[in-house]
Parts: structure tokens; sequence; C-alpha cells
């Protein structure tokens, strides 16, 4: 029984991550561009990206191919994906959001 339990808990904590506004996570000027493509959330943002014509419009909105990359695969090991780390290349400016403007 306890196995249930632990597999429920992990259930909701891979929904609450999937359900994650990419406002939440990603910086606004990244993350409204993507919901003019239609991806709201960090799971329809992981679904696109494997759609290579989405794939392909999603990288523009980065400041590079690896940045974008890189968003994909902390997002994707936060689910306790697979994926190689993608190392930070010195690129202007964080994908990710900063603490600055968020409430408290």
């Amino acid at each position: 029984m306890p196995r249930q339990v632990r597999w429920s808990d992990q259930a909701v904590r891979r929904q609450a991550i999937f359900d994650l506004p990419l406002e939440a996570v990603l910086r606004v000027e990244i993350a409204r561009p993507l919901q003019l493509l239609n991806v709201f959330t960090i799971g329809q943002f992981l679904s696109a990206w494997h759609d290579p014509d989405r794939q392909s419009e999603m990288i523009l909105l980065f400041d590079s191919a690896q940045q974008a990359r890189h968003a994909v695969a902390v997002c994707a090991n936060w689910l306790g994906g697979k994926h190689a780390p993608v190392m930070h290349a010195g690129w202007s400016e964080p994908w990710w959001r900063g603490d600055e403007n968020l409430a408290v």
C-alpha cells in the first residue's frame, strides 16, 4: 500500500509541474510569444517541443538554440526526464524568470 501512496504523490507533483504557467518560469518576453503559439504551460511547452516545425518556431523566441534546448532539458528534468545537461554558454540573459518582479 505505501507504494501506491508514493506513486500518487509523484503523479500529483508531475501534474503540478505540467500545469505550471510559462510566465512563472520563463522570462515574460519569451513566455508571451509562446502563448501566441498556444503554449501556455510547461506541459504544453514540452509537448510542442517534440514537433519539429513548432520547435523551430520556439527556438526563435530564445536568445539562441542552445538556450532553448537548455530550457527544455531543465523543464524535462523537473519531471524526471533523462536529458543530458546543456551548459550555460554565456548568453546575455538567462531564459528563466528572475526574482525581482515576483509578488510575495
